[in-house]
């Protein structure tokens, strides 16, 4: 699996961004103290949505195909790293929580056999869908868990301009602000950093996961060399 794609198509989106806010820049005067026109605070408004629908769909496309690659390598159940066992045995997780306390047992001992098995995990590339729905800084970082990354941290500049984008588009989306409301409270100078913030922690997001797949970090250490690739 090659991650190329997956950044070719994150960088068209975030370029989109960049043609829309460079037309919004070019429609704002130089002087703040002029207020801006009530079409260009709606278009404002509008840029946290169009900015958060890059940030999500990338996301899930990272993921997705991520699973998907890993899937593809057959790995048996024994031998994946621990931490991704909240995702391998997905399947096994769910119905241990839905069980009642007659099955408590049973359901918890078949968890610890599968993962000491032979037979090799089938991966639902979906398992984060609903988790997905709404791309926030709580949901990037128990996904990173799920996977066993924990070498990576969002700095706290990044973590609150996340949590801005998703509350301002969550506002515009479902009605509980207007856009113009949203929009007059910002100059493209200052929408201009949230987006180059985005950009920069989604690329380094991708980069992250192709470290980590291409490492085979979702293996124990001592397994991967039953999955070394053929010359």
């Amino acid at each position: 699996m090659t991650f190329t794609l997956i950044k070719n198509r994150a960088r068209a989106r975030f370029n989109e961004n960049l043609t829309y806010l460079n037309y919004l820049t070019s429609l704002e005067s130089n002087d703040a103290t002029i207020p801006a026109t009530t079409e260009l605070k709606i278009m404002k408004g509008l840029f946290y949505v169009h900015l958060y629908s890059s940030l999500e769909k990338t996301v899930n496309d990272l993921i997705e195909n991520t699973l998907i690659s890993i899937n593809s390598q057959s790995i048996k159940k024994k031998h994946f790293h621990l931490p991704f066992n909240t995702i391998s045995l997905l399947g096994k997780l769910q119905a241990f929580k839905d069980c009642g306390y007659k099955n408590f047992f049973g359901k918890a001992i078949e968890i610890f056999e599968e993962m000491n098995s032979d037979s090799v995990s089938n991966i639902n590339e979906t398992a984060f869908s609903n988790s997905l729905q709404n791309v926030c800084k709580k949901t990037i970082i128990e996904i990173l868990s799920a996977f066993g990354i924990t070498n990576f941290t969002i700095d706290p500049r990044t973590r609150t301009t996340i949590d801005e984008i998703v509350e301002k588009r969550n506002a515009v989306a479902h009605g509980r602000e207007s856009a113009t409301y949203v929009g007059e409270r910002f100059r493209t100078t200052d929408l201009r950093i949230k987006m180059n913030t985005i950009t920069a922690f989604t690329f380094e997001l991708i980069d992250l996961f192709e470290n980590y797949h291409d490492n085979k970090k979702f293996i124990k250490p001592q397994s991967k060399k039953h999955y070394v690739a053929t010359p």
